[in-house]
């Protein structure tokens, strides 16, 4: 198993008690050390309080296994508003918000800019400020991005 996979084992175990979901782990080679960066989220939203506790528990428990043999720097928190969604269930609390959508649309790529209208099972309903309306199912899209007022 590699230092990812277990870091993701480790990490569900943590963040099942607070409902919490891994979005991504990178695992970056920096000179002698690792930068293991944990992006974690919830269905309402991550608190720093939630993201801290997570870090000191995985901090100790990685320790305790040895699991990065090297040195390393780890980095929990939520993805910030420039990190694209990678999961359908981050849309869940985005119904609402604008977004720069690239999808795949009959064999090309077509990119809106369009609301968050809603979502059933995995396909999501977006319109755009000219109200095109646009069902896209998540598997379909490529890139998606919150878009934020000026």
């Amino acid at each position: 198993m590699d230092i990812q996979q277990k870091i993701e084992e480790l990490a569900a175990l943590l963040l099942s008690p607070i409902d919490a979901f891994i979005v991504d782990i990178q695992v970056i080679p920096d000179g002698t050390k690792k930068i293991v960066r944990l992006f974690i989220d919830t269905d309402s939203g991550i608190t720093i309080n939630q993201c801290a506790a997570v870090s000191r528990q995985l901090g100790e428990t990685l320790e305790l296994q040895n699991t990065i043999p090297s040195h390393y720097v780890l980095e929990v928190s939520s993805p910030d508003l420039t990190k694209p969604l990678k999961l359908l269930r981050q849309y869940r609390k985005n119904v609402g918000r604008r977004f720069r959508v690239r999808f795949r649309n009959n064999g090309s790529i077509t990119e809106i800019i369009a609301l968050l209208n809603e979502i059933k099972g995995d396909i999501l309903t977006f319109t755009t400020d000219k109200n095109e309306n646009y069902t896209i199912q998540f598997n379909e899209i490529i890139e998606s991005i919150e878009e934020l007022p000026w």
